[in-house]
């Protein structure tokens, strides 16, 4: 590391003294160094996720008798990703579906029995008005008819109670069968072909690619002035640009960082871009003045970033610089080696080769 950067300084020293001193006596293009307005951002790194990511799990016990997707495969909402052993739980809504029937059977036989028994009861009733039958053939009468009234009760109770039996078999049925929730991609399968499965053991994992965010982590001091800033954009390392939506902060800080967690929405079907990938957020948080020149101004020398200044007496000297961000409108960021006001040559080749010329005539 001391080699290299002794390196570098002898590197400048060598390029100032080789430079210094000649003089241009043709016209060369310059740009006078200013500052200009650009956009402040505080920028982070970020992780992008899915917003559904899930891993279904079985509900039954049962046996895997069918595999519909793997690793990588893309499954839309609503398909059969795998099925089980469904045997049995036919044959119990079945068994339920012919005992409802029969409950049918015997309502319909409760229900008429009901009416000769009201019938009865209501001719007995007249009889005993006038005086024709006795007090015991009445209270068998009504007796009959509170026996078919409470019959007819039963077999109702009984109805529903099979209709519920009948919906919670179906409900097992339906769990034989496992149904995508959403759209989205399969990053991992636990079971295979022929295996029984146990309530609760996991099947598959699957991540939607409809709908993510980015993630960054915002220290205390920052977040109120993320949180007032506008137009948050996700940078990718491939030079990528994306527009982030809505932000939401987690309102709680990690205790050891004491940073907050802020999500911020991506616009749907942006591309292919996988949760995990990674990235800059960059929150624009008002204006700033910087030094800058322009990129193709720059000349670079081994690890020596340079440019070609032109003083008031038109002398050329090749002077070292330390470079910040590129800019929009590839406006380079200067951070030292240049003052307001100094000019640099637009051209680089054009005033190497100029420097060259003139280093020539002053040798002779």
């Amino acid at each position: 590391m001391k080699y290299q950067a002794l390196r570098r300084v002898f590197t400048a020293l060598f390029l100032a003294m080789l430079m210094a001193g000649a003089y241009a006596d043709e016209q060369l293009d310059s740009i006078t160094v200013t500052e200009k307005t650009f956009p402040k951002y505080e920028v982070f790194d970020a992780v992008v996720e899915a917003v559904n990511h899930s891993t279904v799990s079985s509900r039954i016990s049962a046996q895997v008798i069918e595999i519909n997707y793997d690793v990588n495969d893309v499954v839309p909402k609503g398909a059969v990703i795998m099925k089980f052993q469904d045997a049995e739980f036919q044959a119990r809504v079945a068994q339920i579906k012919a005992n409802i029937l029969a409950d049918k059977a015997q309502s319909r036989e409760a229900i008429a029995r009901q009416k000769e028994a009201r019938a009865e009861a209501k001719r007995v009733k007249s009889l005993f008005a006038r005086k024709l039958i006795s007090q015991a053939a009445l209270d068998s009468a009504n007796a009959n008819l509170s026996a078919a009234n409470a019959r007819v009760q039963a077999l109702q109770a009984q109805s529903k109670s099979r209709q519920a039996q009948l919906t919670e078999a179906k409900v097992q049925l339906s769990y034989t069968q496992i149904i995508a929730p959403y759209s989205g991609v399969v990053t991992e399968r636990l079971i295979e072909l022929g295996e029984m499965v146990s309530p609760g053991q996991h099947l598959m994992t699957g991540v939607s690619l409809e709908h993510l965010r980015a993630v960054v982590n915002v220290p205390q001091y920052l977040l109120s002035t993320v949180q007032s800033s506008s137009d948050p954009e996700l940078v990718l390392l491939d030079g990528q640009h994306i527009q982030g939506e809505k932000m939401t902060v987690i309102p709680q800080a990690n205790s050891m960082s004491h940073s907050f967690k802020v999500r911020i929405d991506l616009p749907d079907k942006i591309g292919v871009i996988y949760p995990g990938t990674y990235g800059k957020m960059q929150f624009s948080v008002g204006n700033e003045r910087i030094r800058v020149v322009p990129q193709s101004s720059i000349v670079q020398r081994s690890e020596v970033s340079a440019v070609y200044v032109l003083t008031d007496k038109q002398t050329l000297t090749l002077r070292q610089i330390r470079l910040g961000r590129l800019l929009a409108g590839e406006q380079r960021e200067i951070l030292a080696g240049l003052a307001l006001g100094e000019k640099v040559a637009l051209d680089p080749l054009q005033a190497a080769i100029l420097l060259k010329k003139n280093s020539a005539r002053s040798a002779l």
